[in-house]
């Protein structure tokens, strides 16, 4: 199993920020920026760039957001837009068959029961 490695900073006023082994801002499923004093500050980091296809990516105390997508800002309309062409474009694998050494697979979703 592979596993996202952190290199993880937390400072005394409450700032914590996530970097990769190359010391970039990057965390999977979370902000890589994010203040825990009351300031609320969030932004989300991919490999060094502000980046995020759930929601925005940087999120200020005052309630103002901002929309990014590999560090490129978007309105939201815009950015909703490049979201879903993004999702539709990634072609989906479920029910496909596989050949691996010979033996035929069909291509389940990984919560599917097997009956």
């Amino acid at each position: 199993m592979n596993y996202e490695e952190y290199i993880v900073k937390v400072y005394e006023d409450g700032d914590i920020f996530w970097y990769n082994k190359e010391e970039q801002l990057h965390r999977l499923n979370g902000p890589a920026v994010e203040n825990s004093d009351g300031y609320e500050y969030k932004a989300y980091w991919i490999n060094g760039n502000l980046h995020n296809l759930e929601g925005p990516a940087v999120i200020h105390p005052n309630g103002e957001v901002e929309y990014w997508i590999e560090s490129k800002r978007y309105s939201k309309d815009d950015w909703e837009k490049k979201v879903q062409k993004i999702k539709s474009s990634t072609k989906s694998l479920e029910n496909q068959e596989v050949e691996v050494n010979g033996i035929k697979y069909k291509l389940v979703p990984a919560d599917c029961e097997e009956k």
